[in-house]
């Protein structure tokens, strides 16, 4: 090629390369132009999708929140999953993620996981309380730990001022019974045989668990859910510091829990005895008092105890699963006991009303219930009947049973019981059965001398055995001594009748038998007093008139022409005649109380009809003429009007 064609090319082509440079150029400018613009877009974009993030950051949140609780709600069936197959460390590790969850915010995503926070910590106690129970070893550690859990529960609680979940108060009342569960196995009245160490660190805990929520007691307010729980924290806190001072220092009646019975069973303005107390509070209550009625044979405040017993004795009756419990029973019938014979010491005019025998059948019944409620309870093994309370139910029903078959005709052996014969053998048992051979025989001696074996019974079952001492006195002088001899001295009676060197019977004694036994239609054998003598004879041959002059003497003074002796007879006929019952009834003593006795006698003196005195010439004599010494009487009965006025 020529070089004008190269030229041309070389031309051509720089001509072109120009070309593309001013398109390039012009395209440059196009592409400012454009990136200006697409700028001002993507600002205007950017600020849109800010404004999109910010508003779904927002929406993520809740979803976040909600997410959150489903998480919760996992994580808590999960733990609960664990609880059930006895993984308890490992449940816990669950509960406290919930509880260590992030608080948001927002006020309803904290209500709702302040809520789950809160069962999560319910849990965690409930687990500890699995694990302290069922743990043998290294048991306080574990203790400790609980503690430490309830503190943190108390202080969450401080912190939300219960403004969470509506069933709140449910769920800590629940926790505690878990926590601090009653005592059915136990008495207060009868722990000589416990494991004391072991039991003291138990109620040592529930004290101290009870103890922090004592703040709640000083919170106001007139919720009916709050003023509930406050209550079963009160009885909660006054069950542990009775049994915690039971088992360690043994004595129960101090200011201190004075105070606190006063505190519960106070009626106020809010609420009254019933509503401020449930089963577990009188049940305890109750055991209080048997056992201030164990130590000094007395209850000081009778009234109290006796509105425990019918309440007590209500809520049983409300309830068929209470009414089959055997330690609830126990403490009912022990109540029930414990007043009567309270009563019997005091006098009380309810009781005095009731027959005698009535009152000590139902006493016998008592004593063997509780012995069957024992027995259901595997409380009466050998080893278990040498404390007081097991005695005293034991050797009341021995007892009674003897009063009553004194009088009865079905011979019924109260060792032939089938809860006796699991105590045979027993040391009390072997002393009773000597007691009940000496009162079948009449050995008088011989039965103190066994009733004093059990010297720790002679307090509070002193009232029993006063009437066997009684009851044997008087069945040894109508069966024995009034059978035997005619004629005997008062003081050879009462030598025969003597208990002991130191009870000794006097001459009153002796005297109130004999005239009860008129009273009340049981003198076997007829007998008649010589009080001048200080001699009691005995037989049917001593039935004759005591006065010289009998009614059938003066009747046969009477001619048998004067009919109408009450018509002409003078006062003073009147009254001698009276003393032998010619013109009225006498007034007996038999088949007679003493009020029927002295009633009788006043009916008579006000109702009585004196004769009309025809011969008012001769009554200053004394008839019947042929009496002797008739004027001397006279003029003795005189003197003492004289002196009358």
């Amino acid at each position: 090629m020529s070089d004008e064609d190269n030229n041309y090319d070389d031309f051509m082509l720089s001509d072109d390369e120009g070309m593309e440079s001013i398109e390039m150029e012009e395209e440059t400018d196009d592409e400012d132009k454009q990136n200006i613009e697409i700028n001002e877009d993507n600002s205007q974009d950017d600020q849109d999708r800010g404004a999109a993030r910010h508003k779904q950051h927002e929406q993520g949140t809740f979803e976040k929140h909600d997410r959150v609780e489903d998480i919760c709600e996992r994580i808590f069936e999960q733990g609960q999953a664990l609880k059930e197959d006895e993984r308890y460390k490992e449940a816990r590790d669950l509960f406290l993620k919930i509880y260590y969850k992030e608080e948001f915010s927002s006020d309803e995503s904290i209500e709702r996981l302040m809520t789950w926070k809160f069962k999560s910590l319910i849990e965690i106690l409930r687990l500890r309380a699995l694990q302290l129970y069922f743990q043998k070893n290294g048991a306080q550690d574990l203790v400790l730990q609980i503690l430490e859990d309830t503190a943190t529960m108390s202080v969450f609680l401080q912190r939300i001022d219960f403004q969470i979940d509506g069933n709140i108060f449910e769920l800590l009342s629940d926790t505690f019974e878990v926590l601090a569960p009653k005592w059915e196995r136990v008495f207060l009245f009868d722990i000589e045989k416990v494991d004391r160490e072991n039991m003291i660190c138990k109620i040592d805990f529930q004290k101290n668990f009870m103890d922090q929520f004592q703040w709640i007691l000083r919170k106001p307010g007139k919720d009916c859910k709050l003023q509930n729980l406050q209550r079963i924290i009160r009885k909660k806190i006054f069950i542990a510091v009775v049994w915690y001072q039971r088992l360690t220092m043994g004595n129960v009646f101090t200011p201190e829990i004075s105070s606190q019975i006063e505190i519960l069973v106070k009626d106020n303005e809010c609420s009254s005895f019933e509503e401020n107390n449930d089963l577990e509070s009188v049940s305890m209550l109750l055991q209080y008092y048997i056992l201030e009625y164990m130590n000094t044979a007395r209850i000081n405040n009778r009234r109290l105890f006796k509105k425990c017993i019918d309440f007590f004795e209500m809520l049983i009756s409300k309830s068929l699963t209470f009414s089959q419990e055997s330690g609830l029973m126990v403490i009912l019938y022990t109540s029930k006991i414990v007043f009567i014979l309270d009563s019997d010491s005091e006098n009380d005019l309810s009781f005095a009303l009731m027959r005698y025998y009535d009152r000590k059948e139902e006493l016998k019944n008592m004593f063997l219930y509780i012995l069957k409620h024992l027995e259901e309870m595997g409380k009466l093994r050998e080893r278990d009947i040498t404390s007081l309370f097991h005695k005293f139910i034991l050797s009341g029903f021995i007892f009674t049973s003897m009063i009553l078959e004194a009088i009865s005709t079905d011979k019924i052996n109260p060792f032939g019981f089938e809860q006796v014969k699991i105590a045979l053998g027993s040391p009390i048992v072997n002393v009773l059965e000597d007691v009940y051979r000496c009162f079948a025989q009449l050995e008088l001696r011989q039965l103190n001398a066994s009733i004093s074996l059990i010297p720790e019974l002679s307090v509070v079952l002193s009232g029993i055995i006063q009437d066997i001492y009684y009851l044997a006195q008087t069945l040894k002088l109508w069966r024995k001594i009034a059978r035997l001899y005619s004629c005997i001295s008062i003081s050879d009676i009462i030598s025969m009748l003597q208990i002991s060197d130191d009870n000794e019977m006097t001459r009153d004694d002796l005297l109130t038998i004999l005239m009860r036994s008129i009273m009340k239609n049981r003198s076997v054998v007829y007998f008649k007093l010589d009080l001048t003598s200080d001699l009691v004879y005995f037989g049917d041959e001593n039935k004759v008139m005591l006065p010289r002059c009998s009614k059938e003497e003066f009747r046969l003074m009477i001619s048998p022409k004067d009919e109408e002796t009450t018509e002409k007879a003078r006062l003073i006929d009147f009254e001698y005649v009276n003393d032998v019952a010619i013109y009225n009834n006498p007034t007996r003593i038999r088949t007679k109380s003493s009020k029927e006795f002295f009633n009788t006698l006043r009916k008579s003196r006000e109702t009585v009809k004196l004769p009309r005195v025809s011969n008012q010439s001769n009554e200053d004599t004394f008839l019947p003429s042929y009496m002797k010494f008739s004027n001397k009487y006279l003029e003795l009965c005189k003197l003492a009007s004289n002196n009358l006025e």
